[in-house]
């Protein structure tokens, strides 16, 4: 079966899977050990002049991976973006950046709120033309093996707590109208941004590839939106400065894909009411119980929002029945290959039809 061909039958799944209006469908998303070449730290490369070579190690490390998934018949194809870490979220609006071993960090650049007044849109920004530059260079390397996909996105409030640092926090209480204006500013920013990414990004069977679970979802769909953020403040401060802003961006895109950590989940339960969510990525933190064996909690946290889940082999099988009462994408961790078939074949046998 061809790339293309196999493109069509995952995208086929997915889209039965976003257009169910009953619950009990799955999608899944097998990995398994894969011998891979180290990516060496990022912070060894002057992006400057090595960026197509960092770019050749991202490269280099994922081949293995597609290869030794050759032939399953999981719900995700062989793709790649560039991914240098949480300030590229943010950096593109003209901001600084530390690079670390294996991510980035953002400079706040918003001293006082006057310096709002500084943000522009333009295409001449460091971290605006690396990206753009990374997403030219990956399509020049294409060669019919894989995708380009879509990076994705923060919202408003986890970007202006990167630009204006944790100052944001005493800005929600002592100066809420310059923190309100900061929102409406960055609303339009990211989808300023945002649409550019999409148009980078390949087309594949009239829908784009995302990074976070290297799937197909449809036509103008935005993902993955993040506010860490929230997960430091209460649900009356993301009911005032978080959601309302997610909703303006979210009513412009015919489907979200939004991300959300597992340790604190009390603002889920107003991102669930987003306009046109479409899968809610709920991850497992440290010193948490994973979430699919803390399933009372999600499901209460989530409305009836389709959920993305990550779990063992072993833990999907054990709660499979329980993932029942909701439309579940499985990112699935097993032994091996053998392994790997094995639970892709339990998970369909236990979906209703998608295709």
């Amino acid at each position: 079966m061809s790339l293309l061909e196999r493109a069509g039958r995952v995208a086929a799944r997915c889209r039965a899977f976003y257009a169910a209006r009953t619950p009990g469908h799955f999608l899944i998303n097998v990995h398994f050990p894969v011998e891979t070449p180290a990516i060496p730290p990022l912070n060894a490369f002057d992006l400057d002049h090595q960026l197509t070579e960092w770019l050749d190690h991202n490269l280099a490390a994922v081949r293995p991976v597609w290869a030794a998934k050759a032939g399953l018949d999981d719900d995700t194809l062989p793709s790649i973006c560039p991914r240098f870490g949480i300030a590229e979220h943010s950096a593109w609006l003209g901001s600084e950046v530390h690079l670390q071993e294996t991510t980035c960090l953002p400079v706040p650049m918003l001293a006082t709120p006057a310096d709002l007044d500084r943000l522009t849109l333009n295409v001449e920004t460091r971290w605006y033309r690396i990206m753009r530059d990374s997403y030219a260079y990956l399509h020049s390397r294409a060669d019919g093996s894989f995708f380009i996909s879509v990076r994705g996105t923060m919202t408003p409030m986890d970007i202006a707590n990167a630009l204006r640092g944790d100052a944001l926090f005493s800005d929600f209480l002592t100066d809420p109208a310059f923190a309100h204006r900061l929102m409406g500013f960055l609303v339009a920013a990211i989808c300023w941004y945002y649409d550019q990414i999409l148009e980078w990004a390949d087309d594949v069977a009239a829908g784009r590839i995302f990074m976070y679970h290297s799937s197909w979802m449809g036509p103008r769909t935005i993902g993955h939106m993040s506010n860490d953020a929230a997960m430091l403040c209460s649900p009356k401060i993301y009911d005032t400065f978080g959601f309302p802003y997610e909703r303006r961006i979210t009513q412009c895109y015919a489907a979200v894909l939004y991300h959300v950590h597992n340790q604190k989940l009390h603002f889920a339960p107003r991102v669930a009411q987003l306009p046109n969510l479409k899968l809610l990525e709920v991850t497992n933190d440290p010193k948490t119980p994973p979430a699919i064996e803390d399933l009372p909690r999600v499901l209460a946290a989530t409305g009836a929002a389709n959920l993305m889940l990550y779990g063992t082999s072993d833990q999907v099988r054990a709660h499979i029945g329980e993932l029942t009462s909701r439309n579940v994408f499985l990112d699935v961790t097993c032994r091996d290959r053998a392994d790997a078939e094995d639970i892709i074949a339990f998970v369909r046998a236990r979906s209703r039809p998608l295709i």
